[in-house]
């Protein structure tokens, strides 16, 4: 394999909708951070148009089917490998965006719905990074996120999913 290493918003789709009109709020440690309004815009129609039918407006759980995106996939960002993994899952992996929309979408929802949970060094994707990284696509998506979980838990960080 040639690889380098491997509570959601409140209000559904009419909250999220209020929400686009402003810039990305973000914690203090990502502060310097933001998406335009309109980049945020075109990230999230990408994400309601390849994205949502799984992972609802918020990047809900389904329990026991589809792990949390909100409040939960900031702390992979706390790894390499966790980073990688996060556009390298088959949803993400195999979508029909192009690298570019990979990466603002997955920005989207790294800054829009898990700031309290990044680094205080995050760095947002770019289109060549997740081309170097996005295929092919995990074949063992349940084995990689434990083993991502388990050196992020070592690490003290306190993801709260066990999926």
């Amino acid at each position: 394999m040639k690889r380098g290493v491997l509570p959601a918003l409140r209000g559904g789709v009419s909250g999220v909708l209020l929400a686009l009109g402003s810039m990305v709020a973000v914690a203090p440690a990502v502060a310097q951070v933001r998406l335009t309004p309109a980049d945020e815009a075109l990230a999230y129609r990408n994400y309601t148009l390849n994205c949502m039918g799984c992972h609802g407006p918020a990047g809900e759980a389904v329990a026991g089917k589809i792990p949390p995106l909100g409040q939960a996939l900031g702390w992979f960002m706390h790894s390499p490998a966790g980073r990688q993994f996060a556009i390298s899952v088959p949803g993400a992996s195999n979508s029909a965006l192009s690298d570019e929309e990979l990466a603002q979408v997955t920005n989207l929802l790294l800054l829009r719905f898990n700031q309290a949970e990044l680094p205080p060094d995050f760095q947002p994707y770019t289109a060549d990074e997740v081309r170097e990284h996005r295929r092919p696509a995990l074949k063992d998506v349940a084995t990689v996120r434990a083993g991502v979980i388990a050196e992020l838990r070592k690490k003290g960080i306190p993801i709260q999913y066990g999926y």
